[in-house]
């Protein structure tokens, strides 16, 4: 009995794997939109360089994603390809990588870039970028010196890059971190430009670090509380003060016609905030005008209530899309220093929302709890398309490591398990009968 239980096993030992080898779901013909919704991915899923996914739909992390970097990854990202099918990036040893500040999309959905973190499988200075068609990945040079260099911002024809490039260390209140300064990568000459003098860590926040404006031509950089419009060469046009609680109101700040420059103003706590108060913050929206700094008019908008905000684009040209960040549960900000408003740590749920003229904000993609950074590509945001069909994760492919471990758990615990169990049912068996046999002499 116990051989036929252990040949037993060894089938479906056999019969599992070829299950997990197997490519299965249920991928669509391409569709140029944003997935109405979404399944979050298995620990096993197969990466993009393993099974490229295509130009992508949508990028995410968070919580839900972390795996272990026993077995899987502790930092990972998953891309949704425009087919409906999920692959992922990763990153073992990188604790918590965001989609959209570490690793963004680009304007078309066909690249990823990224800096060098820890688990991606090649290094130097620059940027990793990583083709979503290909699943290959080249890297773009920085300027000499170490610590370059982490993504900002793509410009809209997807060849360049705004950057920050690390520099010593800074420190403030006993908390320390690298200078930063802004760099231009372009993606097909190599060139490299520098943009800015380097920065105390504390000068640059993240949700408002710089922006391309639609001609590419010219930037915005975000630099204390001065914001600085700039060419591709580093010549300042104009530099303006907005004061601590005015901010530039992300990649997305541009106006399509690029007349004016979109800015958020904090109403509510600034320091000494607990999660309430943060996550009754209240965000108003203004323009600058990009040929003089000045203030300018421009389209009424509905303020936004959260933790933070960050614009990330234009849908169908009227209507700001931005992101909304919920705080994390128990959060408290005692001061800028060692705090990020849109940081992993700090939060707790984002949501995309549509702001437009005349209407109060609008919820266009809702992710799953647990999905706490997102980033979508700018050609899906302009088209206004987020009814695509909903994205499911396949159980397969799968990562080579998940058949070892099947095969390895199924060979270790089921079968001795297996043994150990005909051994005990054998025993038991053979002590009733004796019971019974004695029974029967008696």
């Amino acid at each position: 009995m116990l051989l036929a239980v252990v040949a037993g096993a060894a089938v479906a030992l056999t019969a599992g794997s070829a299950l997990l080898a197997r490519p299965t779901g249920d991928p669509h013909e391409p569709v140029d939109a944003v997935p109405i919704s979404l399944d979050l991915p298995w620990p096993w899923q197969a990466t993009v360089q393993m099974d490229p996914p295509g130009r992508a739909a949508l990028l995410y992390g968070g919580d839900a994603l972390r795996g272990t970097d026993l077995f899987d990854a502790e930092g990972k990202l998953a891309v949704v390809g425009r087919t409906g099918v999920t692959r992922t990036l990763l990153y073992s040893g990188a604790e918590a990588v965001s989609a959209g500040v570490d690793v963004l999309l680009s304007p078309d959905g066909r690249r990823v870039a990224q800096a060098f973190l820890q688990g991606s499988g090649t290094g130097g200075d620059g940027l990793i970028v990583t083709d979503l068609d290909t699943g290959r990945s080249v890297t773009v040079p920085g300027p000499a010196g170490a610590g370059c260099c982490t993504p900002v911002a793509w410009a809209p024809d997807g060849d360049a890059l705004l950057a920050t490039q690390q520099g010593r260390i800074s420190w403030k209140d006993g908390y320390g971190a690298p200078e930063r300064r802004f760099v231009l990568l372009d993606r097909v000459t190599g060139a490299s430009t520098v943009l800015s003098d380097y920065l105390p860590f504390y000068e640059i926040r993240t949700a408002s670090q710089g922006a391309f404006g639609p001609d590419g031509g010219h930037l915005v950089l975000s630099e204390g509380t001065t914001v600085r419009l700039v060419d591709r060469t580093g010549e300042t046009l104009w530099s303006r003060d907005l004061g601590p609680r005015r901010h530039l109101a992300g990649v997305g700040a541009f106006t399509p016609d690029g007349a004016r420059i979109t800015t958020v103003t904090l109403e509510g706590c600034l320091d000494h905030c607990d999660e309430s108060a943060l996550a009754d913050r209240r965000w108003t929206f203004g323009y600058l005008d990009v040929a003089s700094g000045a203030d300018a008019d421009g389209p009424a908008l509905a303020p936004v209530t959260g933790m933070a905000v960050r614009a990330v684009g234009w849908i169908r040209g009227g209507e700001l899309a931005v992101l909304r960040y919920q705080p994390e549960r128990g959060a408290y900000k005692e001061t800028s220093v060692g705090w990020d408003d849109v940081g992993w740590w700090e939060t707790g749920h984002v949501t995309l929302l549509g702001l437009r003229p005349g209407a109060g904000p609008r919820t266009v993609f809702d992710p799953p709890d647990g999905v706490l950074t997102l980033d979508v590509p700018a050609d899906l945001l302009a088209a206004g398309s987020f009814d695509g069909p909903p994205a499911h994760a396949s159980l397969a492919p799968v990562r080579m490591w998940a058949v070892l471990g099947y095969v390895v758990f199924t060979s270790v615990v089921w079968v001795p398990l297996a043994a150990v169990a005909v051994v005990v049912t054998g025993l038991v068996v053979r002590r009733r009968a004796r019971r019974r046999a004695a029974g029967v002499r008696r």
